[in-house]
């Protein structure tokens, strides 16, 4: 479920398919802090960031880096 709008990288991404063993927080908050907040939350997040360049995003980067 997501309240705000969904990442367009969200079925690319290791962070909300919660395949990234580096998450320490529940899933749930990561996914509505970063994935599903729209513009706000894609902005604060290193991954998207990389994306947006059209830059390679390793599997274990957080969405802080």
């Amino acid at each position: 479920m997501h309240l705000g709008k969904l990442c367009k990288y969200a079925k690319d991404c290791s962070v909300y398919k919660n395949e990234n063993n580096n998450i320490k927080k529940p899933i749930f908050l990561v996914r509505n802090v970063f994935c599903n907040r729209g513009p706000k939350g894609w902005n604060n997040c290193k991954r998207f960031l990389l994306y947006e360049k059209g830059e390679d995003v390793p599997d274990n980067m957080t969405p802080q880096g």
